[in-house]
């Protein structure tokens, strides 16, 4: 018998024929899902469900669990992530409350989209979808931009440090990188060559104004009052899209609000 409030590991199907990993605490309450960030993993919500009350059931979807992901690396879609989030709820076998951080915020607005059946709510935590800005979001747009480029040309040097060092600090707070023990930083580094390039997919991810706009349920859109101007600019965009926004402003948090 496994204990209520003891998480645990395991694999399911997903309805493409792929499989994904989650951890979840058995009880009795509906299923809350939660998708974590693009360079993250499953254990962003350990705190979560340290605090959340011990009566709900709680899935957290490990996306990329030991591997490089869903679909083929280079070639992966927000789909394929979104795949992940049908088998879960062909698994707990009910509607899902379901909650995305980052990159999962994004996953969790395509599944809004276009499975919105499988969902008894949506919330979403600073969604990453870089592919709603465009020039005229002046600085979100070239910020984002510019730091997708340079990470880039880091990799393709093969300097991963100095990419990924550039991106944690971005969301983090400078020397923030350089501040993990040297064993988190070297697995971390491993977990990013695995996945490839992490651009492609947010920003060419298939949400637009008038998909958005085509989600009938309620999306509560979670923002830190300290969170950067690209996070702030695709949270009013999303809000302005959205048919039945709800906006929750969590006064001096940054990005990482998990």
């Amino acid at each position: 018998m496994v204990d209520r409030a003891e998480p645990h590991t395991k694999v399911v199907p997903t309805p493409a024929g792929a499989t994904v990993r989650i951890i979840e605490r058995l009880g009795n309450g509906a299923p809350v899902v939660f998708l974590h960030s693009g360079v993250g993993s499953a254990g962003e919500w350990r705190q979560v469900f340290n605090l959340w009350p011990d009566a709900h059931r709680l899935v957290a979807v490990d996306a990329f669990g030991d591997g490089d992901g869903p679909g083929r690396p280079g070639c992966r879609t927000v789909d394929d992530f979104a795949d992940q989030i049908l088998g879960v709820a062909e698994y707990v076998a009910e509607a899902v409350h379901l909650v995305g951080f980052s990159w999962g915020g994004v996953t969790a607005l395509q599944v809004g989209v276009t499975a919105p059946g499988v969902l008894a709510s949506l919330t979403v935590i600073e969604p990453e979808a870089y592919g709603l800005l465009t020039p005229a979001d002046g600085p979100a747009y070239l910020t984002i931009s510019a730091l997708r480029d340079r990470c880039r040309d880091h990799v393709r040097a093969d300097r991963w440090y100095e990419a990924y060092e550039e991106f944690v600090d971005f969301y983090n707070g400078q020397g923030s990188f350089a501040g993990w023990p040297a064993t988190r930083r070297a697995r971390f580094l491993d977990d990013q060559r695995k996945r490839g390039d992490m651009w492609d997919v947010l920003f060419e991810a298939p949400l637009t104004a008038d998909k958005l706009a085509s989600v009938s349920l309620p999306v509560h859109v979670v923002e830190g009052s300290a969170t950067s101007v690209v996070d702030h600019t695709i949270c009013a965009l999303v809000l302005r899209h959205l048919r039945r926004p709800e906006h929750i402003l969590i006064e001096g948090a940054g990005h990482m609000i998990p």
